[in-house]
């Protein structure tokens, strides 16, 4: 009978199994559901935030016009009150009741005014949703917001008290993947010859008997 080499100091290479195909299913799964809740939970407030700050800034370009407008105007009439006669006489009359004998003052509506009260005001940009996504985006985007929108998706991800749930259910589902479907490496291990030598004696091999010829 062969007794086994004790001499030898060769490591044996073992390869561990791998996870079977339903595991690594179920361990993509979960992730995919895990991310799913994280990302809207996450981004979408920031996304709504940036909107809100574009329309703010729109505001403020507004109103920078306007105040732009009121500056150009009023440097005109200072222009006009210190070199045109003709308004000085008008303001003297408007404002300190000046007349000339046998004078009648009449007040009159420019055309100008006119005009600008029959302006129509403009028309605010109703948003599509509470996102505020500004009309530049990607088409994508867009179409991926009305989408949303139209389901209530965009308001449920975005509510303050819903949002701790949305966290913690992602995170309860990432670490059931890794923790009941992480994926095994098939990695091999390699045995020193003492354990090896072990693995023999617990688990013997048949040995092959070897009849003499008579």
């Amino acid at each position: 009978m062969a007794q086994p080499d004790r001499t030898s100091s060769t490591p044996t290479a073992v390869e561990f199994p791998r996870s079977p195909f339903g595991h690594r299913l179920m361990f993509v799964v979960l992730a995919l559901l895990s991310f799913g809740l994280f990302a809207p939970a996450v981004l979408l407030p920031r996304i709504r935030s940036y909107g809100e700050l574009l329309v703010e800034e729109q505001k403020l370009k507004q109103k920078v016009v306007e105040l732009n407008d009121e500056a150009r105007r009023r440097a005109e009439l200072e222009e006009a009150f210190t070199r045109d006669a003709v308004v000085n006489e008008r303001l003297a009359v408007l404002d300190l009741g000046y007349r000339k004998p046998n004078e009648e003052v009449f007040s009159v509506i420019s055309d100008e005014s006119i005009a600008q009260s029959l302006v129509p005001p403009m028309e605010q940009h109703t948003p599509r949703s509470a996102l505020l996504i500004p009309d530049d985006w990607p088409a994508w985007a867009i179409k991926a917001e009305r989408w949303a929108q139209e389901r209530g998706i965009i308001d449920l991800f975005l509510d303050e008290s819903l949002r701790p749930v949305f966290l913690l259910m992602s995170g309860g589902l990432l670490v059931a993947a890794f923790v009941l479907f992480a994926p095994r490496i098939r990695r091999p291990r390699v045995i020193e010859p003492l354990e090896a030598e072990r693995d023999q004696v617990a688990h013997p091999l048949p040995h092959a008997v070897n009849h003499q010829p008579a």
